[in-house]
């Protein structure tokens, strides 16, 4: 199996279960556990794998989860899109194409905690022109994995058994 078909291997085994032991992942992928240790090293570090704790925001009080969406400025899509970020409600801000710029997605405590956000604190930000807060009555699906892209090999079309290639010849053929 070639290296990126063994690390591909690596994180999909560590998208089932992150908090798997490396020797574990070493015995499904058939690998020593010291090449696993050291593949996962070079992936974290490359910035490819990130490990962390997925809370449930309802479990720890917040009963309002609220996507705001926001028209800004086009010289201060940035930096509207930074402050959102600073805001500890906030958990993602993208900046984005269509109707807003940027999108942002938040939870709150209660109803008055959300008010105040978007009345006192999204107000104060310099360059917002407009927003529209939505919220999320029930969430469907919540994850961070993702299908992993597969080699360049597994995507090529393949030819038909007795095809030929362009230029090749039979023998016995002019």
């Amino acid at each position: 199996m070639a290296r990126a078909a063994r690390s591909r291997s690596q994180v999909g085994t560590d998208h089932r279960d992150a908090r798997r032991s490396v020797a574990g992942i070493a015995g499904e992928l058939g690998l020593p556990e010291s090449t696993v240790r050291h593949r996962l090293n070079r992936l974290v570090e490359r910035g490819i794998v990130e490990f962390a704790a997925l809370t449930n925001p309802l479990q720890l009080g917040y009963q309002i989860w609220a996507i705001v969406e926001v028209q800004a400025e086009l010289r201060k899509i940035r930096s509207v899109a930074q402050r959102l970020a600073t805001a500890p409600e906030v958990y993602f801000v993208g900046i984005t194409t269509g109707g807003y710029d940027v999108l942002a997605a938040a939870v709150f405590r209660s109803n008055d905690e959300l008010l105040d956000f978007i009345t006192r604190r999204l107000s104060g930000i310099p360059g917002i022109v407009r927003t529209s807060t939505s919220s999320v009555l029930e969430v469907v699906k919540r994850t961070m994995t993702f299908p992993l892209p597969g080699n360049a090999a597994s995507r090529r079309p393949r030819r038909r058994a007795g095809a030929r290639k362009k230029g090749d010849r039979r023998r016995g053929e002019p």
